[in-house]
């Protein structure tokens, strides 16, 4: 019983993505807050606000505020996120979780890599 209760319970801590948040984006491009949400063992990117200097947006729970797709978690790393763009292109994105408040984006923009460093949102 003892082992029965230890497996189910590693299961369970296992299934906890610490991925999933509310992060917030500052570089010299834009900043931002975004939340990565959890349905049926993929994961998605909401826009909670974006600036870039010229564009403002705050998000209003809308479908459109969706903009990151189909991330996957595989040997310790979040892959196959689709990072969305208004005009309907995309980037691919693989996350890396660097520390429980700090994760990684790395993407190709323009044919060149490009990383980002999200930071955990904790001040709900």
């Amino acid at each position: 019983m003892t082992l029965l209760f230890l497996a189910l319970t590693f299961n369970s801590c296992a299934q906890d993505h610490k991925i999933v948040g509310v992060w917030d984006v500052k570089n010299d491009y834009y900043q931002a807050i975004y939340e990565i949400v959890e349905n049926d063992k993929k994961f998605f990117g909401k826009v909670h606000y974006y600036n870039d200097g010229s564009t403002e947006y705050k998000g209003d729970k809308k479908k459109e505020d969706y903009f990151l797709t189909d991330i996957e978690f595989k040997d310790g790393k979040y892959i196959n996120g689709k990072m969305y763009l208004p005009d309907g292109s995309f980037y691919k994105v693989v996350f890396t979780l660097k520390n429980e408040n700090t994760l990684e984006a790395l993407m190709t923009v323009e044919k060149q890599p490009y990383t980002e460093t999200w930071t955990r949102n904790t001040t709900d």
